[in-house]
């Protein structure tokens, strides 16, 4: 008999466990056959999930787009706008940079709202270059003229 006791107590201990989950404290009906039922509290033990609730949700299907940068041309140096679609929230931006992938340089930016954001040229070569907005979403180009100081 108290074997089948241990292993009740064993598997309604678990039950609760995930039934109620980490974090929040509060109480349970709880119904075991052959003891009654009755209500148990049940204390939090926080945990590592705690934080997931702070973290920002970034929609992952929301690809940017850029359909326009001004001033261009532009020179290192100048204070851009770039206007697009889908650049989420400012949590989930990621950031600008232009120049391809192998050399592009990072650039100070300002997040604006989800369809504007300001950033400054650096110092680069003139000629045409890729400017690119990165976000939670994925990136995108958009071809500038740079022109010399």
């Amino acid at each position: 008999m108290n074997a089948k006791l241990s292993t009740a107590g064993v598997i309604l201990g678990m039950a609760l466990g995930l039934a109620v989950g980490v974090g929040s404290p509060t109480s349970a009906d709880v119904t075991i056959p052959g003891m009654g039922s009755g209500a148990y509290d049940v204390p939090s033990v926080g945990g590592p999930g705690d934080s997931v609730d702070k973290a920002p949700v970034c929609d992952m299907r929301a690809r940017p787009k850029i359909t326009k940068v001004e001033p261009d041309p532009m020179k290192p140096g100048d204070k851009i706008t770039i206007k697009g679609e889908n650049f989420g929230t400012k949590e989930c931006f990621v950031g600008v940079s232009f120049g391809s992938v192998a050399d592009s340089a990072k650039v100070s930016f300002n997040y604006v709202n989800e369809t504007t954001v300001e950033a400054t040229v650096p110092p680069i070569k003139p000629g045409l270059t890729r400017v690119n907005v990165v976000t939670g979403g994925g990136s995108s180009q958009a071809i500038v003229l740079i022109q010399g100081q």
